[in-house]
């Protein structure tokens, strides 16, 4: 009761620690969510709006430019030529030809004298003063027609004294605006409109605006043709970012602006996310403290439970190594000595089970003499039989390649027997003198394991022809192949299997059987060769066959491992020295 009293005191004073700093730091960040992401969002749509009017700006002062290179070209045309003279006309005529090809958006270009008289273009389009805005030139009001927005560019035509020559007067067509701000990507609810100086709408994205409407006495169109440069304004649930497009000039100002408009419910709702994500975390932290308070109180008031447990489980036969149980004084103390105890009362059991493994090994070793010894007359009979019928057979009958086959395999079995007795007999030595080409092994092998490949789907692939001979015995090597492809048949059913080789230095050689399995996991591969380890299913193999691999490559002198194969599953890699070719007839 009063270890449960303890633990409840314990969530209490973390819960209370917890959740002060978590309301406190909870309301400022709702006090500055708001105010924080207002300004972000503010500054996003000024950006926007900036892009917008640089590029609305920089075509109509491109436009501007253009034309007055073009006044001042004309100008010094007209002071050189005769005024009158036909080649001033055709001079003209070009001029405004080339205007019209290099700038797509001037619609119309008329030329007047400093009286007023028509030079070139047609008539002067209604509205224009031609006195008005003094030296330069001006870009005036927009003008609605039939055919769509207009907005008159002046351009006085000076000569390099100064003098008055003439006037350009340009109808730069308003459609690009429109084109501009169809290209704009908005939030949500978000509308961009383009007024001239008038708040007459030049263009906009909003449906509700009709272009050549006035939008005088609007809030945030007054504040915009009136600004110095940008700003914002909220009305009506509704937040509204403006730049005067005057204030990107270092000529004299397009007295227009760009509005962009946006609900707020809109342009804020990211700060409602945030203020609902805030609210989220803040739960979700109170939650981890109370879960932490609770482990840690539990951690304080449990340590002798603990212990009398982890004795329990010693006592049941449970030793395997745990964390050490933590507690104050000698609490902590008793805890090391019972982990101590616990190692030791391993390692007598380890120690037990290997001498019981040792003598499971013994008595298999005897019972396998014991049956090497009861099966090797039978094979003899069997091999005698073999040859005796085999003898009778002309060479190309059809039963003398099968019963040869007997034969060889009858042979190769009592050699299996006799390495079961020299394994018995814990023999190293007594395969290192023989030699033996690896292309004759392998193709006996590919031939002896085809109805096995065939039957597992699997294919399998030896490239052992060029191989140097190798320090080994014949029946050895064909009994290693075999154990060996026979195990990449198990681990990849339906699989591709290699066999091949490679030089090392030393004069050895390498001879790879690959698989593309699933390969042998690391921690499993230094116990991979030992007796009776295997990952096959209860019935399915006994695990002696990579162990009986490994001795007769030991009594070869030779070496064998396991690691990944290049593309994929498991090499197993046997490595041996080379010895001088046998001769065909002497090969085994």
């Amino acid at each position: 009761m009063r270890r449960r009293s303890l633990a409840l005191r314990v969530i209490g004073v973390l819960t209370l620690a917890a959740l002060i700093p978590t309301l406190a730091i909870g309301t400022l960040a709702f006090a500055r969510t708001r105010a924080d992401l207002e300004r972000e969002v503010v500054r996003g749509h000024l950006a926007l709006i900036r892009a917008l009017g640089a590029g609305l700006d920089a075509t109509l002062q491109d436009a501007r430019r253009t034309v007055e290179i073009a006044a001042a070209t004309w100008a010094d045309t007209r002071v050189d030529a005769a005024p009158a003279s036909e080649l001033d006309r055709r001079a003209t005529e070009r001029l405004l030809a080339r205007l019209d090809r290099d700038v797509p958006v001037i619609a119309r270009v008329t030329i007047v004298d400093p009286t007023g008289a028509p030079v070139a273009g047609g008539a002067l389009p209604p509205g224009v003063d031609l006195g008005a805005r003094s030296f330069g030139g001006y870009v005036g009001d927009a003008a609605f027609s039939a055919e769509g927005a207009h907005v008159p560019l002046v351009v006085q035509a000076r000569s390099r004294t100064g003098a008055l020559v003439g006037v350009f007067v340009a109808e730069i067509d308003l459609g690009f605006v429109a084109e501009a701000l169809r290209g704009a990507r908005l939030g949500a609810g978000a509308t961009v409109t383009v007024v001239d100086g008038r708040g007459t709408v030049v263009a906009s994205t909003d449906r509700r605006a009709a272009v050549g409407t006035s939008r005088k006495g609007d809030v945030a169109i007054d504040r915009a043709l009136g600004a110095a440069a940008e700003g914002h304004t909220s009305r009506a649930d509704e937040l509204a970012v403006f730049r005067n497009l005057a204030s990107y000039q270092s000529l004299r100002g397009v007295r227009w602006a760009i509005v962009l408009t946006q609900p707020e419910r809109d342009a804020y709702a990211v700060a409602a996310a945030t203020r609902r994500l805030t609210l989220l975390v803040a739960v979700i932290a109170l939650a981890l403290a109370l879960a932490v308070g609770a482990f840690l109180a539990a951690r304080l008031t449990r340590p002798l439970a603990a212990l009398a447990t982890r004795a329990d489980a010693i006592a049941h036969g449970d030793t395997a190594p745990t964390p050490p149980i933590r507690g104050p004084g000698e609490v902590g103390v008793l805890g090391a000595r019972i982990e101590e105890m616990a190692g030791r009362i391993g390692e007598r059991a380890e120690l037990q089970a290997a001498l019981a493994r040792g003598d499971r090994l013994a008595s298999v070793g005897v019972m396998a003499a014991q049956v090497a010894h009861e099966i090797n007359n039978p094979l003899t009979t069997v091999l005698g039989y073999a040859a005796l019928l085999a003898e009778d057979k002309p060479a190309d009958h059809a039963d003398r390649a099968g019963l040869e086959l007997i034969a060889d395999e009858a042979t190769r079995m009592k050699a299996i027997v006799a390495g079961l007795l020299g394994y018995a007999r814990a023999e190293t030595d007594g395969d290192r003198a023989a030699a033996v080409a690896p292309g004759e092994i392998g193709r006996l092998v590919a031939a002896l394991l085809a109805p096995a490949v065939r039957k597992a789907k699997a294919s399998l692939t030896v490239t052992l022809d060029d191989a140097p001979a190798i320090a080994f015995d014949g029946h050895a090597l064909q009994q290693v192949l075999v154990n060996l492809v026979t195990n990449a048949l198990h681990a990849a059913p339906g699989g591709a299997i290699t066999v091949s080789w490679g030089p090392l230095p030393g004069g050895r050689i390498a001879l790879d059987v690959c698989d593309d399995g699933p390969g042998v996991p690391p921690a499993e591969r230094a116990r991979v060769f030992d007796p009776f380890v295997t990952t096959k299913p209860a019935g399915v193999g006994t695990g002696l066959g990579l162990a009986v691999v490994r001795h007769l490559v030991t009594r070869a002198g030779a070496a064998i491992a396991v690691d990944d194969a290049p593309a994929g599953g498991a090499r197993f890699r046997l490595t041996v020295a080379t010895a001088p070719v046998v001769p065909p007839a002497e090969a085994p």
